[in-house]
């Protein structure tokens, strides 16, 4: 794809740089004894000059060859000048050239030394390590997982393994661990990853087959009204003004109370908390939602339409998800409240502390910013780690939506992401279309994955916003014939006093109403 990104020169011109630059001598003596011929040196100079000025030139696995070589010569010139580089731009630039073994050394240094990098820092390197992997989610480069499972060691700071016998993870004979479990959702993982079974935390009670009735034609009695009824935009983004770029406009549709009809408290059951076995931090809030409140969701986003999502430019056009079509919706206070307050009294009071101190304020609600996303067959979101985000709202004077609306004395960001599941396994087929964590195994090389089954009304809840406890995840395919209607939306706490009082851009987040990236479920 990032072939369509490519920018032609006029006439096939030089710039004007170029034309600048001093002539090479023209001594034939000088140069007689020389390695390099004046016209290549002339030739390589006005190919670099390019490479700077159109730096997108340099995406796709065909320039590999020439970033690694760059990447020796500037090795060479900084070990002679006595210049250096941080550890985590040396991994980072690593990574970005595809030489995952000297990215392998410099992870592993950082993990025997201790040091947090931050999580920015991770969640480019999570992207980069998965660049190499096939669409359907497959893994590529043997090594790049092994570079994902020590930065998944570094970053959980994993006690299961001895550094003392871990350095054949430097090795290039990759591990001999693989049987059956090796399958991930029907893909061959390769002998990287061990699959851990499926996990349910309970069957489904009563469930409404959602996708079953819009092949049937059942979703509605009659065709909807336009415009929906009690939904209205309040925002749109361009689709070049989204970060990064993308091929679609965006809209937010902010809804009115009632828009979604609640059953009262003394008809519905009562939510119950179950954690996530051997995934830290990580549970299930059961019956938050009736089938038929996830019903009303659904109907609402089929009716106004799913937008599509795919980037037009930069890192994201090498990466290969293949993105779920979503619909942004900005959920009124009555909605938000029963959401809350039906998982208060399950979720952590407080903000886990991080390693640099930052965390620690208390639980205060729901980002009232949700997508609504549609994976159909095959669709998936490639492993990420999710990034912290502001509470989004409307101006109450003005109705204006605001990506960030809170008052600047009393900043709240996001800690925990929350999955809202609309439907469940009579729409979805066996083991597929789960949200699948990625955690280090007993052995240096080798990581876990852990599964967890989509049950409608229920709510997933995990860490992020940290480097420390913030979990690689997917939104893995689903199967033949399925179709997975999940939402995605945040748990905020207070900030101020806290650290950082607002999320860091490099955690994702784009103030002024831009968009987004990493945040599929």
């Amino acid at each position: 794809m990032g072939k369509n990104n490519k920018r032609k020169r006029p006439n096939g011109n030089v710039p004007s740089q170029i034309s600048k630059l001093p002539t090479p001598p023209s001594d034939s003596s000088s140069s007689t004894n020389r390695l390099i011929d004046v016209d290549d040196l002339e030739c390589t100079i006005n190919v670099l000059e390019i490479l700077c000025e159109f730096p997108e030139e340099l995406s796709g696995k065909e320039m590999k060859d020439l970033k690694r070589k760059v990447h020796e010569l500037y090795r060479v010139m900084a070990e002679g000048s006595g210049l250096g580089a941080s550890l985590t731009s040396k991994i980072s630039t690593a990574l970005s050239d595809y030489r995952f073994t000297d990215a392998l050394i410099h992870l592993f240094e950082m993990y025997t030394r201790n040091l947090q990098p931050k999580l920015g820092a991770l969640q480019r390197w999570v992207r980069e390590c998965d660049a190499t992997s096939g669409a359907d989610g497959s893994p590529g480069d043997p090594e790049a997982l092994k570079c994902l499972d020590l930065i998944l060691r570094i970053a959980n700071k994993s006690q299961k393994s001895n550094v003392s016998t871990d350095k054949k993870v430097l090795g290039t004979n990759g591990v001999s661990t693989k049987d059956e479990s090796t399958l991930v959702d029907g893909r061959d993982m390769g002998e990287v990853i061990r699959r851990k079974q499926v996990w349910k935390a309970r069957e489904q009670n009563e469930e409404i087959q959602i996708w079953k009735m819009i092949k049937e034609g059942t979703l509605f009695d009659t065709p909807p009204p336009t415009p929906y009824p009690n939904f209205r935009a309040v925002h749109h983004v361009l689709a070049a003004d989204r970060k990064p770029p993308n091929l679609y406009d965006s809209t937010v549709y902010g809804s009115s109370p009632g828009a979604i009809s609640l059953s009262p408290s003394s008809s519905r059951p009562m939510p119950s908390k179950i954690d996530v076995p051997e995934v830290p931090g990580a549970f299930v809030v059961l019956d938050v939602f009736t089938p038929e409140e996830c019903l009303q969701i659904v109907r609402a986003a089929e009716s106004i339409g799913w937008e599509s999502d795919e980037a037009a430019s930069g890192s994201a056009l090498t990466k290969n998800s293949i993105l779920a079509k979503n619909f942004v919706w900005l959920a009124d206070p009555s909605f938000l409240s029963h959401f809350y307050q039906s998982i208060l009294p399950h979720v952590p009071p407080n903000a886990p502390i991080s390693v640099d101190g930052n965390g620690g304020g208390k639980v205060r609600g729901i980002n009232a910013r949700f997508r609504v996303y549609q994976y159909t067959q095959n669709q998936l979101y490639r492993p990420h780690i999710d990034g912290a985000w502001p509470a989004a709202g409307l101006d109450p004077k003005t109705g204006e939506y605001i990506h960030d609306s809170s008052p600047p004395e009393d900043p709240l960001w996001s800690r925990y992401t929350l999955l809202v599941y609309l439907n469940g396994e009579g729409d979805i087929p066996k083991d597929t279309g789960c949200t699948t964590f990625f955690l280090p195994s007993d052995k240096m090389g080798v990581m876990e994955s852990h599964s967890v089954r989509p049950i409608q009304g229920a709510v997933l809840c995990f860490p992020h916003g940290d480097t420390l406890g913030s979990l690689l995840h997917e939104g893995s395919a689903v199967g033949e014939g399925g179709v997975k209607y999940v939402i995605r939306t945040d748990l905020l706490y207070e900030a101020k006093g806290f650290g950082q009082f607002k999320p860091p851009a490099s955690a994702g987040v784009k103030v002024g109403g831009k968009d987004e990236e990493g945040i599929g479920g």
